[in-house]
């Protein structure tokens, strides 16, 4: 097989046995792979996986979606994820460095999975020591089998944002990893511990472009972004909590559209939070819709299926 054409390519691999995986590949020689793990044999590498070509049934170049906004979304999951097979209508995302980051670690359903398809996942996510299970996919569930719902929508920039009401008295430039640890610490965490906080943000820092609004010389408000194909992904808006409703949010978003003139600035939000209808109010229109559902509790969810 000819590897060397998907050096840092979206790829699917097929195995032998059926499986598949998919995720932004390296190609491994068969001289690095003798010197680091003692098989002389030629490999594909997608995150913390080895495929060797005597596994390999064949491999396909992935297509991005048409709509720019999925496609980026892909992107931005693929940097941190690999996805695999799973079950018939189950696709696995997971990300090995942070495994108990649910947006990074869950379950794409492609039609209503069965029963039995569910059970499986929650056994998987017990035997891995994980205490949640999240599902997600491109239209409703017709049975969540208990899981809290939530829809995420995906939401351009369809206005101006030159007639955006802005702060002068802000500066924006990089913040540094520690400045974000603090901002991130304050908000998420008493929610999340803070353990997950530092790792998730040290996870995200090394391949997101970040950007901080400075008050005073201090950090008061950061996001990321990533850039793909002509459109930028804005997420993680987050605002130091005593400064909110204070303009904040939009100077910083105005400072990037600026910085992006000429692309497709998009964002995410939650269909049932409060910050949509701001995002509507400056003239971010929906494009697309992601169901999810939620569990961070499996005793609940193993005894259903257990009865």
């Amino acid at each position: 097989m000819n590897f060397v054409s998907l050096e840092n390519k979206k790829v699917r691999v097929i195995l032998n046995n059926g499986d598949f995986f998919e995720g932004l590949c390296t190609v491994n020689s068969a001289e690095y792979n003798m010197h680091e793990f003692g098989r002389e044999e030629t490999a594909l590498q997608i995150a913390d996986y080895l495929f060797y070509e005597s596994e390999i049934q064949s491999f396909q170049l992935l297509k991005a979606p048409e709509n720019g906004c999925d496609a980026t979304d892909i992107e931005l999951l693929m940097r941190f994820s690999l996805k695999r097979s799973f079950s018939e209508h189950l696709m696995r995302w997971e990300d090995n460095e942070l495994p108990d980051k649910y947006d990074h670690n869950f379950f794409e359903y492609s039609e209503q999975p069965v029963p039995d398809e569910v059970q499986k996942a929650v056994f998987f996510q017990k035997e891995r020591g994980d205490s949640f299970l999240k599902l997600q996919g491109a239209k409703p569930l017709q049975n969540s089998f208990g899981l809290s719902p939530s829809v995420t929508l995906s939401m351009e920039l369809r206005r101006d944002f030159r007639n955006w009401k802005i702060r002068s008295d802000l500066e924006f430039q990089k913040p540094s990893l520690s400045e974000l640890k603090e901002l991130e610490l304050s908000h998420f965490g008493p929610a999340y511990g803070e353990s997950f906080t530092r790792r998730n943000i040290s996870r995200l820092y090394e391949e997101l472009s970040y950007h901080g609004a400075y008050l005073n010389g201090e950090l008061v408000g950061s996001c990321y972004t990533l850039s793909n194909a002509g459109y930028v992904c804005l997420d993680g808006l987050l605002v130091d909590i005593d400064l909110r409703r204070q303009g904040i949010a939009t100077s910083l978003l105005a400072h990037i559209a600026e910085s992006e003139k000429g692309k497709t600035l998009y964002l995410h939000a939650d269909l049932e939070d409060e910050p949509r209808k701001l995002y509507e109010k400056l003239g971010f229109c929906e494009v697309s819709r992601s169901y999810e559902y939620l569990c961070t509790d499996l005793t609940g969810l193993e005894e259903q299926f257990l009865c």
